[in-house]
C-alpha cells in the first residue's frame, strides 16, 4: 500500500486482510496474533479518533422488529458489557450468544449487510444524523474467560469524515444494554 494512501483505502485493505486472517476463518496457528497486529497497524496508520462526548445519533434504522424471546422461554438477564478501548467491548457471554445479541442490536441501528456466523463477523449499514452513512464491521473473539471481545470498525460509505470509533463503540454498548431492558414482545 502506498505511504500516502487515504483512510478509506487503508480501512478497505484492513477489512480485506481481516476477512483472510481472522482466527475464525483462518486455521493458521498465528491467526489471532495476525488479527491483533492488523488492528494495531490500523490504529497506528490512522491515528486515534478524537474523543467524543456523545455517540453520533442514528437516523432511521431498520423497520424490521428484532427477534425476541418466545413465550415460555427463560427471561434474559442483562450481561456485563465493558469498554476495553475505543474500538473494543467485552461482553460476558459466549461468542454464539453475543452474536445473537448483536444481530438484534444491528436491527435497531441499521440494516445488516453481511453476516458470517461461523466467522463471527457482522456488517451493519448505519445512517447517522451528523455523520455520513457508514459501514460498521463487528468481529467477535471468544476468550477462555467466558467473555467475548467485540471489535468495531467504522468506515464511511458516502464520503466524508469517519464517525469517531469510540463514539460508535459506545453506541453499540448502550444499545446492547437497552436491548436487554426492553420487554419481550
Amino acid at each position: 500500500m502506498a505511504e500516502d494512501a487515504d483512510p478509506a483505502t487503508v480501512r478497505t485493505a484492513y477489512r480485506r486482510l481481516l476477512f483472510r486472517h481472522h482466527p475464525d476463518v483462518s486455521d493458521a496457528a498465528d491467526a489471532e496474533l495476525r488479527t491483533r497486529e492488523l488492528l494495531a497497524a490500523l490504529r497506528a496508520i490512522l491515528g486515534a479518533a478524537p474523543p467524543a462526548e456523545e455517540a453520533p445519533g442514528v437516523a432511521g434504522g431498520s423497520t424490521r422488529p428484532p427477534a425476541r424471546a418466545t413465550a415460555g422461554s427463560a427471561p434474559r438477564s442483562t450481561p456485563d458489557v465493558e469498554s476495553v478501548d475505543e474500538d473494543t467491548l467485552a461482553v460476558a457471554l459466549p461468542p454464539d450468544e453475543t452474536l445473537q445479541v448483536l444481530v438484534e442490536v444491528a436491527h435497531r441501528l441499521g440494516d445488516i449487510a453481511y453476516l458470517d456466523v461461523e466467522a463471527g463477523l457482522l456488517e451493519v449499514v448505519v445512517e447517522f444524523i451528523d455523520a455520513p452513512t457508514s459501514s460498521l464491521l463487528v468481529h467477535l473473539q471468544g476468550r477462555a474467560t467466558g467473555w467475548t471481545e467485540v471489535v468495531c470498525t467504522v468506515e464511511p460509505l458516502s464520503g466524508g469524515l469517519v464517525p469517531p470509533t469510540a463514539a460508535v463503540t459506545e453506541l453499540v454498548r448502550r444499545t446492547i444494554l437497552q436491548e436487554f431492558r426492553r420487554p419481550a414482545s
